[in-house]
């Protein structure tokens, strides 16, 4: 069996991209303007109407979407904010940066995401915003979710960096949520080589967002002067109302991403063909299969495991990635075990990380990207049935 290099992403790419990306240089060098522009602005649309959304703001990284998204609500300090135990770093910092507090709840095995009933028990009077994290992709039980956020009069955001595509009842999951959010990054679903995005249906949270984005000021208004601290002439597009960022993007990135955003539905399909192929071949041994809600029509960026009982994780990874399969853990496993977060203000909920703890020891994912050939399924699982046959 000879040795070959299966990354943790792959891009589907080819040369309408790289078209795309020259016609862009070609006209920034004539204009001399490189930071967003048309191409951008058309991504913007074309993005959120693939969504079936009407606002879209796009910017530098999915980490950043993220803290735009929750800075838009404008929660009073110190709200808590609800998330999975089992996330990527930045979801945790963004609520740290907004002087917000983190209230952590259990993932499951095997969706890696909350349980509905658990988080509606996390809630207190405190309670701002639930942040629904689609971890490898797999979505929440969202209809649970927005009834219960209802109820309570809570925002819910929601991070699909890793599933830009993925459906619930025939919706796409976007649509579910207040605010959204994902990641154009080079190994997500659709790329910018990096890059990110907010979208929502909120007018008045969409421009938040892009006034967070760009330093803080209103750049898009005709507006006259309102505050007195400043001349009466000065130009109302260079006032700074919020204390902002920035997190813009450069146009030749969008004109990547209006090249890849048509290939998305493709994307889909090849990526869950890799996905239905692994769970074929590799729940034969004793290794728990994901599972997703009812209803759901998954964009899987990745193919999560959890080991069993009779399973060492760490002879199975150093296997796999003897014979070139890259592997990650499960994201931050347990978000509050890492040391960045010891002298950090936050809440665990009062039943506990239990089955975080277990995907922290026991879990990791390899990939299911769109570039896998047929050759490369088979040498996946022969590499497992080798290690599980030894």
């Amino acid at each position: 069996m000879d040795k070959r290099a299966i990354k943790y992403g792959g891009m589907l790419c080819g040369k309408e991209e790289v078209k795309a990306l020259h016609r862009s240089i070609a006209k920034s060098v004539k204009t001399g303007n490189w930071q967003q522009n048309d191409e951008g602005a058309l991504l913007e649309k074309e993005a959120a109407k693939f969504l079936g959304l009407k606002y879209g703001v796009l910017t530098n990284s999915g980490s950043s979407a993220g803290l735009l998204a929750l800075s838009a609500l404008e929660l009073p300090k110190g709200s808590e904010v609800i998330i999975s135990a089992v996330t990527f770093p930045t979801i945790f910092n963004i609520i740290l940066q907004c002087g917000l507090v983190p209230v952590i709840v259990d993932a499951k095995i095997p969706t890696y995401v909350f349980d509905i009933g658990e988080v509606e028990r996390a809630i207190t009077p405190k309670t701002g915003a639930i942040i629904a994290i689609h971890a490898v992709g797999n979505p929440v039980d969202w209809v649970a979710l927005k009834k219960l956020a209802k109820k309570h009069n809570i925002k819910t955001i929601l991070d699909n960096c890793d599933g830009f595509g993925t459906t619930l009842h025939g919706k796409k999951v976007e649509t579910y949520a207040d605010v959204s959010f994902t990641s154009f990054h080079a190994a997500h679903i659709v790329s910018m080589g990096v890059g990110g995005g907010v979208f929502t249906n909120d007018k008045k949270l969409s421009q938040n967002v892009r006034v967070y984005r760009d330093w803080g000021r209103q750049a898009n208004t005709n507006a006259k002067n309102k505050y007195p601290s400043l001349p009466k002439d000065y130009n109302p597009r260079f006032i700074y109302e919020k204390i902002g960022y920035n997190f813009q993007i450069l146009e030749l990135q969008a004109a990547m991403g209006r090249v890849q955003l048509r290939k998305a539905n493709k994307i889909k399909k090849l990526r869950k063909a890799n996905f239905e192929y692994l769970i074929k071949h590799l729940g034969i041994y004793d290794l728990i299969m994901p599972v997703s809600v009812e209803g759901a029509e998954v964009c899987w960026f990745a193919f999560p495991i959890t080991v069993g009982p009779s399973v060492d994780r760490g002879k199975l990874v150093r296997h796999l990635e003897k014979n070139g399969i890259e592997t990650r853990s499960m994201f931050s496993g347990v978000i509050n075990a890492h040391p960045a977060y010891a002298n950090s203000e936050y809440q665990i909920s009062e039943d506990g990380l239990e089955e975080a703890h277990q995907i922290l020891k026991r879990s990791l994912w390899i990939s299911c990207h769109p570039r896998m050939t047929q050759d490369d399924r088979e040498y996946v699982a022969k590499t497992f049935s080798s290690f599980f046959n030894a």
